[in-house]
This record gives structure tokens, sequence and C-alpha cells, in this order.
């Protein structure tokens, strides 16, 4: 999560519920720069009114006295169409859901509110809070320049050389920034380079806040201002608790140790006296080097992460420190998907889908791979699959072996596409002539992945038309995870709708699941889109949904999934 992006954002909170609104404001506080508070949609109204200029975001209940929520969103946006909105509801009534969608609502968090899930409708909603403020800043530059560029080809290189200066330095102590460290490592050819970084300073901006945090930092970049007067090499503060040292040389293992210790000794030696609190600041300082003009900075983080694990003070980086666990797992998946891709050991499992008579209507394709006989599920390898650029080769392989089963069994199969997948022109010409191939576009469904991620609605859309014009349905997966915005269910217009497994496995058990699982299939079913219900584990799960009038169900209640149909 983007801890310092949600620091820029103010926000307007209004809730009629003041115990509620004290606790959430209470939990919120640490994160955010500013929380403005309103009773009701009334009082919200006119404080936005009045205050506008400093709002970024309004997070508001729906049910109040005097004025509704979105009553209150509907006046506001006759003044600002613009304004992130995120409501608090217990989805009890589907027709408020879709009295906000003409709002153009950023989300919406279920009651009682999770601020984990908040905190993320918070961040995705001052992301494009921060790109606005970007793009502004950045057309009001340009539309001065177009102004004077003829007259003040003076002033304007002075600014070049301003805006250059500030990409290329810290802020908060004017040291070279991490920017900095990658161009100058480029142009020598025997880089020295330390990593120092102060242990448990989450710990310090946790207990005295980020502004003794800032001062703790900028007291130990001075520290380090002094100490490197006398050496030839250069300062940088690279990362929030982190600065660098780089010099051109021969590696003296001796003198590096001695400059390491001594840096460890300024620093250690003394607490650090802050607006009279005395905090004492241990640093790890990690020695990377290398000969070549290559990884660097990622061996002196080996490094430095070795150094830790081994709670060590500092530690110089050699070849043996080059493949941790993780790089290790990478090299290891990496040659068994290539194996699988070569012997054709990319499997597909089927899951059975089931109708309310517990008749089978479909399958849903599942990837696996197969290693020395054991059967490997994506969770395993999927992400290192895209790291290194197979991913592609496994989705077309998956696709067409459900198109073969799909043609040779005449079934209907669910395949799992995700974002990457549908705006990759190699997939979707794939799938284009493997559909051209087969009469079976009326028994595919594409399952789409990841759909809170989406940034780019006209991609996404364009897919959706273009398959759906051969025939094939369309559907989206793990509804309901998290908060989701119900607003581009009208702009995909899916058939089916997969409501999520964290929903349903615990309707039997938890009354705020149910409601939003009934709200959910309640509102698709208003808009015509059909409803399955994922993780089905028992009988219980299963009759509950049977009376919301979920369509389809899926889930080992019925079956695992299958090797073979």
């Amino acid at each position: 999560m983007n801890f310092e992006l949600l620091k820029t954002i103010s926000l307007l909170y209004v809730e009629d519920e003041l115990t509620l609104q004290e606790e959430v404001c209470q939990n919120l506080a640490p994160f955010v720069k500013e929380i403005f508070t309103a009773n009701n949609g009334e009082e919200g109204l006119k404080y936005y009114i009045e205050h506008r200029d400093k709002i970024d975001l309004i997070v508001t209940d729906i049910l109040m006295p005097n004025l509704s929520g979105i009553d209150m969103i509907d006046e506001i946006r006759e003044i600002d169409s613009e304004v992130p909105v995120i409501y608090s509801t217990a989805f009890s009534d589907s027709e408020y859901l879709k009295k906000t969608i003409e709002q153009s609502v950023t989300g919406y968090i279920i009651k009682p509110i999770d601020v984990e899930l908040l905190l993320k409708a918070i961040e995705k909603a001052s992301i494009k809070i921060e790109n606005d403020k970007l793009k502004n800043s950045l057309q009001e530059i340009n539309e001065d320049l177009e102004k004077k560029i003829e007259e003040k080809t003076k002033e304007l290189r002075l600014q070049n050389e301003k805006l250059y200066y500030q990409l290329h330095t810290d802020r908060l102590t004017s040291l070279k920034n991490r920017k900095s460290l990658l161009r100058d490592l480029k142009k020598v050819d025997r880089p020295i380079l330390l990593i120092i970084d102060i242990d448990s300073f989450k710990s310090i901006n946790d207990l005295y806040g980020e502004h003794i945090g800032n001062l703790v930092l900028d007291a130990v970049s001075k520290i380090l201002k002094n100490f490197v007067k006398h050496l030839d090499c250069d300062l940088y503060r690279i990362g929030a608790d982190q600065f660098a040292l780089m010099k051109e040389a021969e590696l003296d293992k001796r003198k590096c140790e001695e400059t390491v210790k001594s840096i460890l000794n300024v620093i250690n030696s003394e607490p650090l006296n802050i607006v009279d609190y005395d905090i004492v600041i241990r640093v790890n300082v990690t020695i990377g080097v290398s000969h070549e003009k290559v990884n660097t900075l990622e061996s002196a983080d080996m490094a430095l992460k070795k150094a830790k694990t081994d709670r060590l003070q500092y530690l110089i980086y050699s070849d043996e420190y080059s493949m941790d666990a993780e790089y290790k797992n990478d090299v290891k998946w990496t040659k068994i998907i290539e194996k699988a891709i070569k012997l054709n050991k990319v499997i597909v499992y089927y899951q059975p889908v089931v109708n309310s008579n517990e008749k089978i209507v479909k399958y849903e394709a599942l990837m696996r791979i197969e290693d020395d006989g054991i059967i490997y599920p994506p969770m395993l390898f999927l992400d290192i699959a895209k790291k290194v650029k197979f991913y592609p080769q496994l989705t077309k392989i998956v696709i067409q072996k459900a198109f073969e089963q799909a043609q040779e069994k005449r079934i209907s199969i669910n395949i799992n596409l995700s974002i990457e997948d549908v705006v990759n022109l190699e997939i979707i010409k794939f799938i284009e002539d493997e559909l051209s191939k087969r009469d079976i576009s009326y028994l595919i469904t594409f399952e789409i992945l990841e759909s809170e991620s989406i940034t780019d609605y006209r991609k996404v859309i364009d897919f959706i038309d273009n398959v759906k014009q051969l025939g094939c349905k369309i559907a989206i997966d793990d509804f309901g995870s998290g908060y989701s915005n119900f607003a581009y269910l009208l702009k995909f217009k899916p058939d089916y709708i997969k409501i999520d497994g964290s929903l349903v496995k615990n309707i039997h058990i938890d009354n705020n699941s149910f409601l939003i699982t009934k709200t959910i299939n309640d509102f698709a079913h208003s808009l015509g889109i059909k409803t399955v219900a994922e993780f089905v584990h028992c009988d219980a799960v299963f009759k509950l949904l049977q009376t919301m009038d979920i369509d389809e169900f899926q889930g080992f209640y019925f079956s695992e999934p299958l090797e073979k149909i």
C-alpha cells in the first residue's frame, strides 16, 4: 500500500452514527493527511460547499436523516463532477446501488467497516487524484511555456535545470537520490557501493510521528555529509530509510571495512537528540562490490538483506549470496515451466458447474503443470511465468486444450483470462484463429479475472464486444471480493458474474456475508445477468444459495477439479 500517497489525501467523512464515525476517524487518522466530518447529508453538503478546495475525497453513509448520502452526492455532482466518492453501506437494498451508478462512484465499503479495505479504496481513489493533480500541474506548466518560450529562453533553460535538479535530488535532505545513483553507476567501471540502512525506522515513525522521523533522517544525512567531506565519494538517499555511498576504485577489503566501522561508530556512538527525544539510531552497512558495470545496486541490496537475516552489522557482497531463496525458487520454476511446455506437461483440469438440480451444465478449465509425476496448481508458478515471459504460452496452451475438449465432447467450458490476456493482441488473435477452426463459440465463456485492476476500460470493452460477436459469453470472476465498483457491470454487460468464494463460504454462519451475497444476486438479476456461486463446500451453504435463486453453483461440495471429463 502506498502510504506516502495516502498521506496527501484530505477527506470528508459523512456518517450519522457518531460512535462509528469516531472509531473510523481514529483508525484512518495515522494514514491520511486530514479528516473532516459531518453528521448527516445536509451538514456534509454545506461543509463541502464552504471548504471544497480542501477536500480530495468523500466517504459517506447512504441512509442518513435530513439528507441521504445519495441525495447529498447528487447535489455535490452539480458543483463538482469529478470528486471521488466512496459509499459505506450494508448492501441491504440493491435499489440504492443502482441509484449510485450514475454518480460515477469510486467504490463501496461494507458495514461493519473494515479499515484495511477502506484504506485500499482510498488508495485507489488517491491514484486518480494524484494523476489529476499531476495532469493539471503539467498542463499549467505547458501553457506557461507556450506563452513565454520565444521571449524567455533563458528563464526556460533555468527552469529546466531546476526540474532536472528536483528529479535527481532528495527533497528532504538535498542529497542525490536513487535516480542519480543509477545514472552515476553507468558512468563508472569500478564501483564500490555502500548501502546504509537505518534499523527499525518504521518504529521511530510509529512511535514519534513522521515529523520526528524526518528530523532523524535529516540528522543522519548531516552526519554522513560531514563524514564524506574527506573521502572521494558521492552520498545519496536512495530510499525511505536508506542512504548510499559510492566510489570508483579497486576494492581494498581492509580499507573498506575500516570505512564501514567508522560509519557505524560515528552514528551509533551517541544518541541523536531530536526535539527533546533521545533516539538511538543503529545502522546496518552493506558493502556491494562489483567490478562490472551491471548489478552493483542489486548485489549491495542482497548483501544488506543477508546481513539483516544473519544479524550482522555489515557484510561485503560475494557470489555466494547471489542465489538466495527467492532467486533459487525463480530458477527452479522457470526450468519446470519450460520443461512442461516442451514436453506437453501443461495440463487442464475441469471443475463442474451445476444448476439448482445439481445437474452439470458446464466446466471451468483450470491450468496445472505436471513435473516428475507431481501436479502443481498455478498459484505456485503463474507469477514467475509472467516474470520470465512464459505466461502467454501457458495461456494459449490452456485455451487450445479447452477448445479441443469443447469440440470433442460438445460441452460448455469456461476459460479464465487475466487483464493481461485481454489486452494482449497476440492472445486475442490466437483466440480468433482457434475459434474460426471450430464450431464451438456458443460453448465458450471467458471469465475475466482481476477486474478491480482494470485501468483501460476501452480495451477490455473492445475484447468483450469482439468475442461476443463471435458467439462467446463473458463472466466476471471473483465479484464482490474486497470492494467492487458496480458501475463496470454496465460497461461490460457480462452474461454471468461469479460471486466470490470469500463471501459464499460463510453465508451459513455470517449474516453479513448472506446479505451481501443476496444483494449482489438481486442486483445482477435486475440487470439481466446470471449468477454463479463459487466455493460451495457444504449442504447448508448450497440450500441457502438455492433460496436466493442463484443460477449456477461450483465447489468441492459437488466435485473437485477433474483430470478428465
